[in-house]
């Protein structure tokens, strides 16, 4: 009787077999130029997602979120930058393109703001996650992109070598938290009708 029993709890958990799976990109940097005083640049950087996150059998997205550090290497220049998610852009992975107010993409405004305007100081090193639900849109997709808005917004004196300026996004890594299951693992457990 208890070997009956535990064969049929066996068999109900393998034929609903599911994992919770943690997957995340490589951690990269992307240097983004600044190169305009009080008058906004859009820099957009194309992000190739991993296998992993492309999988279809997923069940349940738990969680999903990007860490990097901001660095602002300037040691005059205050710096500030806004980050926005689309799902489609024209830069590729580690080539990113410029826009300004000028000559925004269409697909600008369909974009969600990830990262709301915020001042960098000199010479600082600020770590960073965002934890947004427009991030678990990202999942399924091969490719994503992000569109840095960034500018000079004060300073305490002329930096040397004038602009462009750099402001560096140190260490980006996605991360997600997601149920996948298993269909068929049950195997002759299913055909048997445990």
């Amino acid at each position: 009787m208890m070997r009956r029993f535990i064969l049929c709890a066996a068999g109900v958990l393998l034929a609903s077999c599911s994992a919770e799976i943690n997957v995340e990109t490589a951690p990269f940097t992307q240097t983004v130029p600044v190169t305009s005083v009080l008058a906004p640049v859009y820099a957009e950087v194309a992000l190739d997602l991993p296998e992993e996150t492309r999988d279809l059998s997923v069940v349940t997205v738990n969680t999903v979120q990007a860490a990097l550090t901001v660095a602002n290497p300037s040691q005059v220049l205050t710096l500030e930058l806004s980050a926005r998610l689309s799902f489609t852009g024209q830069a590729e992975p580690g080539t990113p393109k410029t826009y300004t107010e000028a000559n925004l993409p269409p697909y600008y405004a369909a974009s969600t703001l990830l990262l709301a305007p915020r001042a960098f100081a000199p010479n600082s090193r600020t770590p960073l996650t965002v934890d947004s639900p427009a991030l678990k849109q990202a999942l399924g997709r091969q490719r994503v992109w992000l569109i840095v808005e960034n500018t000079v917004t004060r300073t305490s004196g002329l930096p040397t070598g004038g602009l462009p300026v750099n402001i560096v996004l140190e260490n980006i890594v996605f991360s997600a938290n997601v149920t996948k299951t298993f269909p068929g693992l049950g195997g002759a457990l299913e055909v048997g009708g445990l």
